[in-house]
């Protein structure tokens, strides 16, 4: 595990700098990435997501929208549903971020070579199957 994790430190070491410059929460990042990966999400989604109230997960999207990251809107087939969504500063920052994570696995994985990337293919799907069976 202690190995795990210092990899993961260096990998965040080598994020923009600007990326923490935006001064965003742990929460704040999730809801970006999850915005990110499945869309526009309504504010009762983006609470579930979090763990929050529908109160916290507006303060949460309110915060995000001061960075320019993201917007609340009124979706068009029914005005009383608002939804959150990534603005174009945040699919930007969101690419980048992605950009930056796939160069430092490929890096990483670079010092493996072919049999050791067998075996780590192998560990993953070992895992990966682990945390299905224990999903909910």
């Amino acid at each position: 595990m202690e190995h795990l994790a210092e990899l993961l430190h260096l990998g965040r070491q080598g994020m923009p700098g600007w990326v923490g410059a935006q001064d965003l929460t742990f929460g704040q990042l999730r809801l970006l990435f999850r915005l990110h990966r499945g869309g526009p999400a309504t504010m009762s989604q983006v609470a579930g997501w979090l763990d929050v109230t529908m109160p916290t997960a507006t303060g949460i999207v309110q915060r995000i929208e001061r960075h320019g990251l993201a917007c609340r809107r009124h979706r068009d087939d029914d005005r009383r549903v608002v939804e959150a969504c990534l603005t174009e500063q945040g699919r930007e920052l969101m690419a980048e971020v992605d950009g930056t994570r796939l160069d430092f696995v490929r890096t990483a994985l670079g010092a493996l070579g072919p049999a050791d990337l067998a075996e780590f293919d192998r560990l993953l799907g070992l895992m990966i199957e682990e945390a299905r069976r224990r999903r909910p």
